[in-house]
């Protein structure tokens, strides 16, 4: 679940870029920041009580142009850690993708698979989902090899379950519902 902070920082970043022409490359260099992020020592170094407001526009200037960030970019990432919000950062790139996927009429979908699919299958698999949705289908597929077999694929909140994991479970519950002594 998304925070109101993070969803009330996403909807400022996204008028403003939305302004400027810049959605989707806004999006790119969130995710390239994000990525850095997610880094443990630069998460460390971000949270610790010690460095100072300077210190942290210092690290945040050097970051930004390290990933050759726009200047939108640079004062979103610098206003969050001069109010020592990057911790919310994940779920405001979360919040942003989804304003910025709902206003261009997409909608991202997750697809786990026991073994890695070709491109025609995630192909075929985007354009069925698109026909459903009614929208443009950005997937992303994981390959989890607990489901035996199959696809599992979750969209808009919804989850379409085709593993082979789910259909022996569902099969192994028929089955003991008609040996239960009744």
């Amino acid at each position: 679940m998304t925070s109101a902070i993070a969803k009330r920082y996403a909807r400022a970043l996204a008028g403003v870029a939305g302004e400027q022409n810049r959605l989707e490359e806004t999006a790119t260099e969130l995710e390239s920041i994000a990525t850095w992020l997610d880094d443990a020592d630069v998460k460390a170094a971000f949270e610790s009580p010690n460095l100072s407001v300077t210190a942290r526009r210092g690290l945040v200037a050097r970051l930004a142009e390290s990933l050759g960030l726009s200047e939108l970019s640079r004062n979103f990432l610098s206003l969050l850690a001069e109010r020592s919000r990057l911790d919310q950062f994940r779920p405001i790139v979360l919040a942003y993708q989804a304003l910025v996927d709902r206003s261009l009429g997409r909608v991202r979908a997750s697809i786990r698979a026991a073994t890695p699919l070709s491109d025609a299958s995630i192909e075929q698999i985007g354009a069925v989902l698109e026909q459903m949705s009614g929208k443009k289908v950005l997937a992303s597929v994981v390959v989890d090899p607990t489901l035996i077999a199959g696809v599992s694929v979750e969209i808009e909140g919804r989850v379409y379950d085709g593993s082979a994991r789910t259909q022996l479970a569902h099969l192994a519950r028929s089955m003991a519902r008609e040996v239960a002594p009744g």
